[in-house]
């Protein structure tokens, strides 16, 4: 896929890159999404909901968070339009998640005598 610089810009000033992260951490945590956010990333609540109203964006430092403690999933879900290399990782982050959910179950079989 070709991302295009105009592809990038868009993408980048869009208000639909902050509705994309809002929908992304609610569909993560429906109950409570502020605090759950806060925790996970450092910042005050005050300022995660700030973001889930709309009343404000997260800045560098914020998004920058977001990405550090989501990863590929959540670029994926505020960038659809995102690069190859971005599918990729985050095709691999899911194989991996799978699969450490795969040695869990294997475990607790294992543990049952199957």
């Amino acid at each position: 896929m070709n991302w295009s610089e105009q592809t990038k810009i868009e993408a980048i000033t869009s208000q639909a890159c902050p509705d994309r992260a809002v929908a992304f951490v609610r569909a993560r945590y429906p109950v409570k999404t502020a605090e759950h956010v806060s925790a996970d990333i450092g910042l005050p609540i005050h300022t995660v909901k700030r973001w889930l109203e709309g009343v404000a964006k997260p800045s560098w430092t914020g998004l920058s968070l977001l990405i550090l403690a989501y990863g590929p999933a959540f670029l994926m879900a505020v960038y659809p339009k995102a690069p190859a290399w971005l599918d990729e990782a985050h095709r691999r982050e899911r194989q991996d998640a799978l699969r450490a959910e795969q040695r869990r179950i294997q475990e607790q079989l294992d543990a049952l005598g199957a």
